[in-house]
């Protein structure tokens, strides 16, 4: 598997972090946000810390190879999955023990990098809740200020670990065994590809952060030998980041993520699918990332040269025998009809990524999905 370490500042979410309350929407989150996290990131993990109770410090990891990391934190097990999306940092926590919840984040940095952005969903048997936290980085402190001590917080309702976790020791990672579906229920792993088709045309000329992509499913789901998810189920998606191409060699990225699933009785699923791959448009899929990177359509560049080629050579001809240079003024001509035409197709044919209605894509699922029989009831 190709890694998924940091590649460039935009990745790097090191340093110390304060959270800006008022700037935050965490009042629907049932969970209290931690008011100061401390991360350090090397090229195949990120660890965090928090101030605990008693002036305790909580530890975890994420690794980012794409394994599932463990943590035990007050009594509570952590399972733990993260994976790139462009610039942005899926992370998915499973909690189960003492508190049952899963937390979804995507951490963003602001473009100057002194802001952290995380947007949280928080998973209850009672309902998802969702939130956005602002966290600002902390300026070192000036030699002649001591730094402020460090204030205990409460991670309500989590309790800190009694015994911190030694930091330079990374969890192994440990496959996670879903627990197995009831005798009624209908299971559509993890890992799963669903064909869909595009129901409205993409291009990074047009499309913005946080539109909208609409999809139906075009190949039948099955699972124990039934129709689990028909041909015509609602997807619904989103672009998460869209770069046009700039210049000639530059090329345009586009990054979509699958959020929702409607079968035709109306029954819907969650989740923060990736893009696995397509069958037509232009550009190339990185399935790992789920981002298609442009690519430059050449064909009839040779035929729109010749013809403005020609073109600049007759009008060229005409105008150098009326001046007594009829040779001079074909290749004069010639020249310039050459040019013009290089220069539309680099201005025309830049390396957009382009996807027109009716394109087959391919969804890979980040999570189990489960049925019951009484959801299937079409």
């Amino acid at each position: 598997m190709t890694p998924l370490s940091a590649v460039d500042a935009d990745r790097d979410f090191s340093g110390k972090w304060l959270l800006d309350a008022r700037n935050s929407n965490a009042r629907a989150l049932p969970i209290a946000p931690d008011p100061a996290i401390t991360i350090t990131q090397q090229d195949m993990a990120i660890r965090c810390s928090v101030s605990g109770e008693n002036g305790s410090v909580v530890r975890w990891t994420f690794l980012l190879d794409g394994t599932e990391t463990r943590a035990s934190i007050g009594g509570d097990s952590w399972s733990s999955k993260v994976k790139w999306e462009g610039a942005a940092l899926l992370t998915n926590t499973i909690v189960s023990g003492v508190h049952e919840y899963s937390v979804m984040d995507r951490w963003s940095l602001s473009r100057d990098r002194s802001t952290l952005i995380v947007s949280r969903e928080i998973v209850q048997r009672s309902g998802v809740s969702e939130g956005e936290l602002i966290y600002t980085r902390e300026k070192p402190a000036s030699p002649a200020e001591a730094p402020p001590a460090a204030e205990p917080i409460s991670r309500n309702p989590i309790p800190p670990d009694p015994i911190p976790p030694d930091p330079a020791l990374v969890p192994a990672p440990i496959q996670r065994r879903p627990n197995p579906p009831a005798a009624t229920d209908y299971l559509i792993p993890a890992g799963s590809r669903v064909a869909l088709t595009l129901r409205n045309s993409i291009d990074t000329k047009h499309a913005r952060e946080g539109d909208h992509v609409y999809l139906d499913v075009s190949v039948p789901v099955y699972a124990n030998s039934r129709v689990v998810i028909p041909r015509g189920s609602f997807v619904n998606g989103i672009v998460t980041e869209s770069k046009p191409a700039k210049a000639v060699k530059g090329k345009g990225q586009l990054f979509i993520r699958f959020e929702t699933l409607t079968l035709p009785n109306g029954v819907t699923r969650d989740f923060r699918s990736r893009l696995g791959s397509k069958d037509s448009g232009r550009g190339q899929v990185d399935s790992t990332e789920g981002g298609i990177t442009g690519e430059r359509d050449s064909t009839g560049d040779t035929c729109t040269v010749a013809i403005t080629t020609s073109t600049g050579a007759v009008i060229g001809g005409i105008a150098g025998a009326a001046a007594g240079h009829p040779l001079g003024g074909v290749g004069i001509g010639a020249a310039a009809g050459a040019a013009a035409g290089l220069a539309s197709i680099l201005h025309n044919k830049r390396a957009d990524v382009t996807l027109p209605r009716g394109t087959m894509l391919e969804m890979v699922l980040d999570r189990d999905l489960t049925f019951t029989r009484e959801d299937l009831r079409f």
